[in-house]
């Protein structure tokens, strides 16, 4: 299935009102919503609310450019700020004040998420309908639990603790959308117990290639819990490396890297992804458009910077480069601007590969070391560099997974979040502080919920 998803979002009158709330355009009276319980009364309505809930990812202030670009933006770490725009420009100094509007929208747009999956997950069960099998029911709710843990652990990952908001929700609802932060690890914890959910009954597959990239299978459930794990091992929680192997071993079950790295990018949908937001010419983004020079099409906001393009050694395939090059191929991943259907690669198994190596390094025990060198020399072979050939210890192999971390996800949206978790920042970054590693909570979201707190900055 070719991503469709906003189309059927809109034939069915599915974008419903909520935190950061969207209007639709009907023929009939102008109204700000329709009703769930109107809306949501079927399994064909509410597979339509489903798909249309992927439409949030597709946003400009989502996966359809900010979410990914940002972070690696941010504190000019992959990319510089080589446009306009100032509200751009604050993440590059790493000076982001909390009415920064990338900031802002990005929040909204999150949670508007969330809300389109608060609203399937209180709607289906209700549904009175003999031909909604109860096997299809949990499917769609295990779906819609994978995508609410999706945004929270993005919310948690660049906000720290955020509201949990886990019922639907309105525009006119007044204060008891006046939520307080919980704790980051209160946000885990709910992240954890819908990823449960999802676990038990994901579907496998849905068919045609294009439709299990473009809708979550089981795959990228195991690919988000392994994510998590990866994270919450900051935590200083030991066991996050066992399950973060376990998961990430299950998610990459078979799949395979594609032979040529540029591939995975041109030819989209192949073997070696996991879950890929699909876009079209109807539903684009602006990615390759923010990233090209003019001359490609682009507006050359964004530059990808000579720090990562030394990153890369010799004959890498992977090598992107820096400044506003000529060369499409210099961007590598993102060089459709006219259309925007450059697809965002959420999960692939270079990254469920990596998530192994790095929980082996630190777990350290047995042949872990070993078997990380294995998993890394699989992304160095296919990146033409060769197998590792450094000392084989902790400190070592440490920093040459988060190397190729870097290299093989760059421009990807890990970078900035990468540099955090591991402790890297103060190294990394010029005139660091500890306070720099969460965005600021939205002064418009401050302003209308007294019971928030703002992140010291």
């Amino acid at each position: 299935m070719k991503n469709k998803f906003l189309t059927y979002a809109l034939g069915s009158a599915l974008l419903f009102t909520g935190v950061g709330c969207q209007r639709i355009i009907e023929t009939q009276e102008p109204q700000q919503s329709i009703a769930a319980s109107t809306a949501i009364n079927s399994r064909s309505s509410a597979t339509a609310a489903m798909l249309g809930a992927y439409s949030s990812l597709q946003s400009a202030n989502y996966y359809g450019t900010r979410y990914l670009l940002l972070p690696e933006m941010h504190g000019q770490g992959n990319a510089n700020h080589s446009g306009t725009f100032p509200s751009f420009g604050q993440f590059a100094r790493r000076a982001i004040l909390d009415d920064n509007v990338e900031v802002a929208n990005m929040w909204a747009a999150i949670y508007s998420g969330i809300n389109r999956v608060n609203q399937i997950i209180d709607r289906v069960p209700r549904i009175d309908e003999a031909a909604f099998t109860a096997e299809q029911r949990q499917a769609l709710l295990a779906e819609a639990h994978f995508l609410r843990a999706f945004h929270y652990f993005n919310l948690v990952r660049y906000w720290g603790g955020v509201p949990l908001i886990t019922r639907p929700t309105n525009a006119v609802e007044g204060t008891t959308l006046q939520v307080p932060r919980s704790t980051v690890n209160e946000v885990y914890t709910q992240i954890l117990a819908d990823l449960d959910v999802a676990l038990a009954s994901a579907p496998t597959t849905y068919g045609a290639t294009a439709a299990t990239k473009g809708r979550a299978t089981l795959r990228a459930v195991q690919a988000l819990k392994a994510r998590v794990h990866l994270y919450r091992s900051s935590l200083g929680i030991a066991t996050e490396w066992d399950q973060a192997i376990q998961f990430a071993t299950l998610a990459g079950t078979g799949a395979s890297l594609t032979t040529n790295f540029v591939s995975l990018f041109e030819d989209k949908n192949t073997v070696e992804a996991i879950w890929e937001l699909q876009f079209d010419p109807t539903n684009s983004n602006s990615i390759a458009f923010f990233l090209l020079p003019t001359a490609l099409g682009g507006r050359n906001e964004i530059q990808p910077n000579a720090n990562l393009a030394g990153a890369f050694p010799a004959g890498d395939a992977r090598r992107i480069t820096a400044g506003a090059a000529t060369n499409v191929r210099s961007r590598v991943k993102y060089f459709r601007p006219g259309t925007g259907d450059d697809h965002v690669i959420i999960f692939r198994l270079a990254e469920m590969l990596l998530t192994r190596a790095e929980a082996l390094v630190e777990r350290n025990t047995g042949t872990d070391l070993a078997d990380a060198v294995t998993l890394i020399n699989q992304i160095r072979t296919r990146a033409g560099i060769g197998n590792y050939a450094g000392a084989v210890d902790q400190v070592s192999l440490r920093n040459e997974v988060f190397l190729q971390r870097r290299l093989e996800l760059a421009l990807e949206g890990h970078y900035f979040f990468d540099v955090v978790r591991t402790g890297r920042a103060a190294t990394t970054f010029v005139d660091w502080n500890p306070n720099q590693a969460l965005l600021p909570i939205p002064f418009r979201e401050l302003n209308a919920n007294p019971n928030l707190t703002p992140n010291p900055r």
